[in-house]
């Protein structure tokens, strides 16, 4: 009789078998078992797509259910029960749009066998699967050393959006050259949270891949494993790095968007100055003419009045047309 209490399993479950200098294939989860213990020549990887619950089997291959859970691997994001390692990565999904999104994943390191279980597709998994599998050969390599493997194609991801962000900064970046609008700045603010937001979740693993380049992460593992684990460390500082200098691009082009604002406005307070100035000299001349005393002009008649208002007038038009040009020639 089922326990009501738990959960019933609806996962989708790919096994790759990895074996020595052969091409992968692909294992039913029916006969996932019948693998296990996995002998050394070979290398077994399971992924688990999960909605609710655990298939059985991960259990009849060693690992413990309950550690493949998310946050179950307390800050350091990782835990270590006898010859299983539970490691918590959060990956990133950002092809789908312009907005990344944070997945856990857990990748379950045992005896010649890895598991990855997560809630949703994967990019980076997804990618290896359909697309790098049938090319791999790493039937020899420790378990250990091919989820380091798994993990740094999870940390390109990562440069991915970032070159994906620099591109868009690039051309908001033109448009801010050509003419500043206020929707660039507001644009701004978008890519300046982005950027926060992929050092957020990058940064929220820094325990763990620092955990994987100490000496004591495993001492049993041999010094190929070690090294594999130092090379994926070191990766990871260099990712970091990398992300955490895209919020400095945003702001070089915040300090890009207001001196191109402030040239513009310099702009329009030069060309409002020559229009003050020339309506000025009109009013200057005319307060002139509108003085009380006698001068040969004024015996011309509507002559000189005539020529008065021409000479005001076309102070006023010229200053206006080339106030005009100005303007618009800002605008283009």
């Amino acid at each position: 009789m089922t326990n009501p209490a738990t959960p019933a399993s609806t996962s989708t479950v790919r096994a790759l078998l990895f074996e020595s200098d052969q091409r992968s294939r692909e294992v039913a989860h029916s006969e996932l078992q019948a693998y296990a213990p996995v002998p050394d020549d070979r290398l077994l990887w399971v992924d688990v797509v999960r909605s609710n619950g655990l298939p059985e089997t991960m259990a009849r291959l060693g690992a413990d259910p309950e550690r493949l859970e998310p946050g179950s691997a307390g800050e350091l994001g990782m835990a270590v029960q006898g010859e299983w390692k539970y490691l918590h990565v959060r990956a990133l999904n950002w092809h789908s749009g312009n907005r990344p999104n944070e997945v856990p994943v857990v990748f379950g390191v045992g005896p010649n066998i890895v598991l990855t279980v997560h809630r949703e597709p994967v990019d980076f998994i997804s990618g290896v699967l359909d697309n790098e599998a049938d090319h791999l050969r790493v039937g020899r390599l420790e378990a250990i050393s091919f989820a380091t493997t798994l993990m740094d194609r999870m940390l390109t991801d990562y440069l991915d959006a970032r070159d994906a962000f620099e591109t868009r900064l690039d051309r908001l970046e033109l448009l801010i050259l050509r003419r500043p609008r206020p929707e660039h700045l507001s644009e701004l603010q978008a890519l300046r949270h982005l950027a926060s937001r992929l050092r957020r979740h990058l940064a929220s693993q820094r325990d763990l891949f620092d955990a994987l380049g100490r000496p004591d992460f495993d001492p049993r593992q041999s010094e190929s494993a070690e090294n594999h684990c130092r090379l994926v460390s070191a990766r990871y500082s260099r990712v970091m790095q990398a992300i955490e200098a895209a919020r400095e691009l945003v702001n070089g082009s915040f300090d890009l968007y207001t001196s191109r604002t402030a040239e513009s406005t310099n702009e329009a307070v030069y060309t409002l100055t020559v229009v003050t100035v020339a309506m000025g000299l009109a009013a200057t001349l005319a307060g002139v003419l509108g003085m009380n005393f006698q001068a040969p002009l004024f015996d011309t008649g509507a002559t000189g009045f005539y020529i008065t208002a021409s000479v005001i007038g076309a102070v006023l038009l010229v200053s206006g047309l080339w106030a005009a040009w100005r303007l618009r020639r800002s605008r283009r």
